[in-house]
């Protein structure tokens, strides 16, 4: 199937950044839950997290 791009809201983004703050690394089980949360798939929630470390490594 052809790939896209998801795109959150800015909601779901705001969740995920709050979130990251607070926990850089989530567990199976946070992750399913924030999912859920936010309307997110499991995937989505920790390619997002797997990125964003990337990105505050860099930053750092």
């Amino acid at each position: 199937r052809p790939w896209t791009r998801a795109v959150f809201s800015n909601l779901q983004r705001k969740g995920l950044e709050k979130r990251f703050q607070v926990q850089k690394y989530l567990t199976k089980a946070d992750r399913h839950q924030l999912a859920s949360m936010l309307g997110l798939t499991d995937n989505q929630v920790k390619v997002w997290f797997q990125n964003r470390r990337m990105k505050w490594r860099q930053d750092a």
